[in-house]
């Protein structure tokens, strides 16, 4: 390591000019300058807000980069404005790094964010950016804002209603799986890639007119029974849940159930919704049906399936 790159000799705006070449394009200050202390923006219609962080001792994989972290935090906190019905649209980032990390880490940073504002159509309007008291990692704060011709709230479901995921789920459990469960062997390449460069599923937003209820997938079956518990309602899971290919085969070669693979769920990036007919709408994957038997429950076969994440608690 270069004792000249480090950010305690070279300073802070050395640091900030590193990370504004590195977000390019994606940098754009609204009706302000872009060294502004502030973003101004002409918004109408409904703009939907969210925040959102972590940090790199929490959420960071040992094989993942700084910028793989970065574009995770960007896409959870989008996925958020896209389960509530809007498109995200801008983004302002608090960073916090140790003063002993480098520019290139700086440059790694800024290229998850980058990449992410890119691929989505987003615009980074500024933020602010601090050096972390950690001296073991990076910590990221984003607030993202979204257009949205309406909003979607989570309660609102109906007993009787069929419950849909806009994608395949599991992989989010499998790094856990393997560290509780103590399994050998390697995570899979394409497991690796989705933690690595998660998809926002946007098509949701062509049938938003025909949801009537919707969250996000953040916490696994925590993130459910809070849908469930706005409604007051239970849901029993379909005997063909929409596993993932490459969690099935996982599945298979480890001995894992699907109980196992249910309560180590964490950040899927999907979103969990109802339609206004009860029936299908869109893209999405049949998870199960609501009913009245209780609330708050997922149950599978008959029988009551446990897990979720909690920051504080872990998996429940």
């Amino acid at each position: 390591m270069r004792p000249e790159l480090k950010l305690a000799n070279v300073g802070e705006d050395k640091a900030i000019s590193t990370l504004i070449e590195s977000l390019g394009n994606s940098f754009d200050g609204g009706l302000l300058d872009k060294l502004d202390d502030a973003a101004a923006l002409r918004l109408g219609g409904i703009t939907i807000i969210k925040v959102d962080g972590t940090s790199e001792r929490a959420s960071k994989y040992p094989w993942m980069e700084l910028d793989d972290l970065t574009y995770r935090v960007l896409a959870g906190s989008a996925l958020d404005i896209v389960a509530k019905g809007g498109r995200p649209r801008y983004a302002l980032i608090s960073l916090g790094v140790p003063k002993e990390r480098t520019l290139e880490d700086v440059r790694l940073i800024g290229t998850g964010i980058r990449e992410f504002a890119q691929r989505y159509g987003v615009k980074v309007l500024g933020g602010d950016f601090n050096a972390s008291e950690d001296p073991l990692g990076v910590w990221i704060d984003v607030t993202m804002l979204g257009e949205a011709r309406k909003p979607i709230r989570m309660r609102g479901a109906q007993a009787g209603d069929k419950v849909y995921v806009t994608s395949c789920l599991g992989r989010s459990a499998i790094p856990a799986l393997m560290h509780y469960l103590s399994i050998k062997g390697d995570i899979p390449s394409s497991v690796k890639e989705w933690l690595r460069r998660p998809e926002i599923p946007l098509s949701f937003l062509r049938y938003v007119d025909e949801v009537k209820a919707a969250t996000d997938m953040s916490d696994g079956l925590r993130s459910m029974r809070r849908f469930l518990t706005s409604s007051s309602l239970s849901l029993v899971l379909s005997e063909e849940l929409p596993i993932c290919r490459d969690v099935s085969e996982f599945m298979e070669e480890a001995g894992v159930s699907v109980e196992d693979v249910l309560r180590f769920m964490g950040e899927e990036y999907t979103v969990i919704y109802v339609c206004n007919r009860g029936e299908g709408c869109g893209e999405g994957f049949l998870l199960g049906h609501l009913t009245e038997r209780g609330v708050g429950k997922v149950l599978l076969r008959g029988k009551e399936v446990f897990g979720g994440w909690d920051n504080f608690r872990g998996f429940t």
